[in-house]
């Protein structure tokens, strides 16, 4: 690998989807000095809370306490996330650039946001197109090892799991980060407009994560699917773990 290369690259449909649904993941990978990247597709600027401004405020603040070296926000309009030619062939240019070992994005999973669900199919599909040399963009082929996809809050039996425990408690830290999208610790949210920022949104999350960890005997994990299995180069350490 390139030493300018980055090694896990997650990609979003909006500002604080990477950090809400694999966070954790983000946050154990740079522990394990790994090189790390988020691509989010929009500005969300379509979001019932907030301003495109105050998003990319609240960006910066989650990039730096995720450690990510580096971080590349698209202008696809917000809510209109699809696998157009001119879609395809700026994911292909950010994979290509930054030239990642490892591609995250939403799973071909049902979604609650459309957003979601189209752009886990676009990142799917660059992840194979960017390794075509006859398509053109201002950086050579590449393609990726594995793309590797994340369910939205709610998720049926992962591929595997990732043990973020350790983790959990800056993970929602970060995702604090986004204020205008979440509530804070206390706050009333009686009027709220949306699920995402509402009290109830911090209790899916903690199920969630439990919920995850519970499949490998640990308090806190992060669920994924993969095309295609991981290697186990021990199966009686990966079998064997205990609740803590």
């Amino acid at each position: 690998m390139d030493e300018n290369s980055i090694q896990i690259l997650a990609v979003g449909a909006h500002p604080d989807d990477v950090e809400m649904f694999m966070g954790g993941t983000l946050l154990k990978m740079k522990a394990m000095g790994r090189k790390t990247a988020v691509c989010d597709l929009t500005r969300g600027e379509a979001g019932t809370y907030g301003t495109p401004e105050t998003r990319e405020a609240e960006l910066r603040e989650a990039t730096r306490m995720l450690g990510l070296d580096a971080r590349v926000t698209l202008d696809i309009p917000d809510g209109g996330v699809s696998s157009t030619e001119e879609n395809r062939l700026k994911v292909i240019d950010v994979i290509r650039q930054l030239r990642p070992e490892l591609v995250f994005s939403f799973a071909d999973r049902p979604m609650r946001h459309p957003d979601h669900f189209h752009c886990g199919r676009l990142v799917r599909e660059c992840c194979y197109l960017a390794g075509l040399r006859k398509i053109g963009t201002k950086f050579p082929a590449f393609r990726p090892a594995a793309f590797i996809g994340f369910p939205e809050l709610i998720f049926d039996c992962p591929d595997f799991v990732i043990d973020i425990t350790d983790f959990f408690e800056k993970r929602q830290e970060v995702i604090r980060c986004f204020d205008t999208q979440v509530t804070t610790p206390g706050e009333d949210d009686s009027e709220t407009k949306t699920f995402i920022r509402s009290n109830r949104f911090w209790e899916i999350q903690e199920s969630r994560a439990g919920m995850a960890g519970a499949f490998i005997n640990v308090k806190h994990g992060e669920p994924f699917y993969s095309d295609r299995p991981p290697q186990i180069v021990d199966p009686l350490e990966a079998f064997t773990n205990r609740l803590r």
